[in-house]
C-alpha cells in the first residue's frame, strides 16, 4: 500500500564548517536533548537507469533498509510517494498501479541499477513545528565519496524560513540548492545540473497582493535554481540567468514599491543590485570572450598576437568567475536569500501599508499590471523619441527604462488577451532590446579592451583588429537598431 501526503512539507537545507555546525546542535532555540544524544544511521540505495532516466526527470528512487524489511521511496520536487518493501530491489509494483504503469513508460523497459548510496548519522531536533536534523556522512559510488555536513529542517515553509534566518544570523551558513540525490547522480556520471530560465509570468485572475508573492518568489528561485548549474555545469549560462533573475527580481520589487511604498523592498533591491554588480565582471569577459572567438579572432586566424589576447581573457574570466563562486558561498548572500523569502511568505508589505495600498493589494493584479505597462512603455517611447540622435550614454538610458518594460511584460502580459497580442509586443520589445544590448557589448568591449596588455606588437595589433571589428559592427547595429524602434514605435500596448 502506497502512501502520499496531500500536503507535503517542505525541506530546507544549510551547510556550515565544522565549528557552527557544532555550535548549532546545542542552540538555544531547540527543544533540549536527552541525554545521551541518540545518533542515528541511515543507508539509502538509489536508483536509475543507465543513461539516468530518472535524474533527467528530476526524480529519485531510493531504498532504505528498515528493521523490517525496506522503504521505497519515490522523490520530486517536494513530493515523495512511499512504500513498504519485502526486500531491495526496487520493483515499482510496490509504488501501485498507476505510478507502476507511468514510470513503465518513462523508462521504455530499461532496467534499474543501484547507481549510488547515501550513508548518513543524523541527530533530530525539534524547534517549535520544524524537525531539524543535523546530518554528517558521504554520498558513495564506486570508489568515489562526497563527505556531507548539513543541516535539513524539514516544515511548513513559513516556519522553515523564519528559523533559518535566526540561525543563519548567528553562525555562518550557506545554502545547498541541490539534493543528496541530485549531488550523487552527478557524482554517479548523471547529467549536470542545467541551467534555469525564468518561469513564465502570472496568469488567471490573482489579486495585487498574490502577484508580490507569486512573481518576487518565482525571481527568487531563478537566482538559486542556478546555483548547482554554476558550480557544475554550464557555468557562463548560469551566471547570465542569475543576473537576469536579480534584475527582474530589483525591477518588480520598485514597481510594487510605487503601489505599496514599504522599506524592505528598497533594502532587498538595493542588495540584489549589489549581488548583481559583483557578477557584472564575469558577465562581461564571457561576452567579450564570445564576442572575440566568433568575431575578429575567426576572420583573422592568422594573427598571432590573438593568442596571448585570449590568455589574458581567460585569467580576467577565471578571476570574474572565482568572484562569483565566493559570492554564492558568503553567508551574506544565503542570508539575502532567506530573509527576502521570509519577508514574502509573511507578506511583509502589508505591514506598515495605508488603508489605501491595503485595498489596492486586494484589486485584481491586472489593473495594476495595465497602468503599469502603459507608464512604463511611454516613458521608452519618450526616452527614445529620436534614437537616430542619440548619445551611446543615452541609448543605455533608454534600454535601461526598455528592461523594465520587458520585464513587466512578460511577467503581467498573460493577465491580458488576445494572447497573441501579448506574444507581438514581447517579441518587439525583446529584438529592441537585444539591438540595444548589442551596441552595448560593443561599447564594454572597447572598455575592456583598455585592460588588458598591449605592449607586445602582435598583440597591440590583434587589439587594433578588435577595436576596428567593434566599431564596423556598431555602425551595422546602428541601422539594425533603427529599424527595431520603429517596429516598437509602431506596436500598439497590448493592455490597451
Amino acid at each position: 500500500m502506497t502512501e502520499t501526503q496531500p500536503e507535503p512539507m517542505h525541506t530546507l537545507r544549510l551547510t556550515a564548517d565544522a565549528s557552527a555546525f557544532a555550535a548549532l546542535q546545542t542552540s538555544m532555540l531547540f527543544v533540549p536533548l536527552p541525554a545521551p544524544a541518540r545518533m542515528r544511521r541511515q543507508v539509502e540505495t538509489y536508483y536509475d537507469t543507465d543513461d539516468f532516466t530518472l535524474a533527467r526527470q528530476g526524480m529519485s528512487l531510493a531504498s532504505t533498509k528498515l528493521r523490517r524489511g525496506y522503504r521505497l521511496r519515490l522523490s520530486w520536487d517536494d513530493t515523495a510517494l512511499e512504500a513498504n518493501a519485502p526486500d531491495a530491489e526496487p520493483a515499482l509494483t510496490y509504488l501501485g498501479p498507476e505510478w507502476e504503469a507511468a514510470l513503465q513508460a518513462l523508462l521504455q523497459e530499461a532496467p534499474l541499477h543501484p547507481r549510488f548510496t547515501t550513508e548518513i548519522k543524523h541527530i533530530t531536533r525539534r524547534a517549535g513545528e520544524v524537525e531539524v536534523r543535523f546530518e554528517t556522512g558521504f554520498i558513495k559510488t564506486g570508489t568515489e565519496k562526497l563527505p556531507v555536513r548539513e543541516i535539513e529542517l524539514c516544515g511548513r515553509k513559513e516556519a522553515l524560513h523564519s528559523l533559518a534566518l535566526e540561525l543563519a544570523g548567528g553562525v555562518p551558513l550557506r545554502l545547498q540548492v541541490q539534493s543528496l540525490a541530485g549531488r550523487g547522480a552527478l557524482l554517479a556520471g548523471g547529467p549536470a545540473p542545467e541551467p534555469q530560465r525564468a518561469a513564465p509570468g502570472l496568469a488567471g485572475e490573482p489579486s495585487l497582493d498574490e502577484a508580490v508573492l507569486a512573481i518576487s518568489q518565482a525571481c527568487l528561485r531563478q537566482f538559486t535554481a542556478n546555483w548547482p548549474a554554476f558550480e557544475a555545469g554550464d557555468a557562463v549560462s548560469a551566471v547570465h540567468q542569475m543576473r537576469v533573475a536579480l534584475r527582474r527580481l530589483r525591477s518588480v520589487l520598485g514597481l510594487f514599491n510605487r503601489a505599496i511604498p514599504t522599506p524592505e523592498f528598497a533594502a532587498f533591491r538595493a542588495e540584489a543590485k549589489r549581488l548583481a554588480n559583483i557578477m557584472g565582471d564575469a558577465r562581461n569577459w564571457d561576452v567579450f570572450t564570445a564576442l572575440l572567438e566568433h568575431g575578429p579572432a575567426q576572420a583573422f586566424p592568422e594573427e598571432l598576437g590573438f593568442a596571448p589576447l585570449f590568455t589574458q581573457c581567460t585569467e580576467k574570466r577565471t578571476s570574474g568567475h572565482e568572484a562569483v563562486r565566493a559570492l554564492l558561498a558568503a553567508p551574506e548572500t544565503t542570508r539575502f536569500v532567506l530573509a527576502l523569502e521570509a519577508f514574502l511568505l509573511r507578506r511583509g508589505w502589508r505591514n506598515a501599508a495605508s488603508a489605501e495600498a491595503l485595498r489596492a493589494l486586494s484589486t485584481p493584479a491586472r489593473e495594476f499590471a495595465s497602468a503599469t505597462l502603459a507608464r512604463l512603455h511611454r516613458k521608452v517611447a519618450k526616452r527614445g523619441k529620436h534614437m537616430a540622435q542619440l548619445s551611446a550614454h543615452e541609448r543605455h538610458l533608454v534600454r535601461i527604462e526598455l528592461k523594465k518594460l520587458r520585464y513587466a511584460a512578460e511577467l503581467f502580459g498573460g493577465l491580458f488577451e488576445p494572447r497573441g497580442k501579448m506574444r507581438a509586443y514581447n517579441r518587439v520589445t525583446a529584438q529592441l532590446q537585444d539591438e540595444l544590448g548589442l551596441l552595448n557589448d560593443l561599447a564594454t568591449a572597447k572598455a575592456l579592451l583598455q585592460g588588458l596588455d598591449g605592449r607586445e606588437p602582435a598583440v597591440a595589433r590583434a587589439i587594433g583588429i578588435v577595436l576596428g571589428w567593434c566599431a564596423h559592427a556598431a555602425q551595422a547595429d546602428g541601422k539594425g537598431l533603427l529599424k527595431r524602434w520603429n517596429a516598437f514605435s509602431g506596436t500598439r500596448l497590448f493592455s490597451g
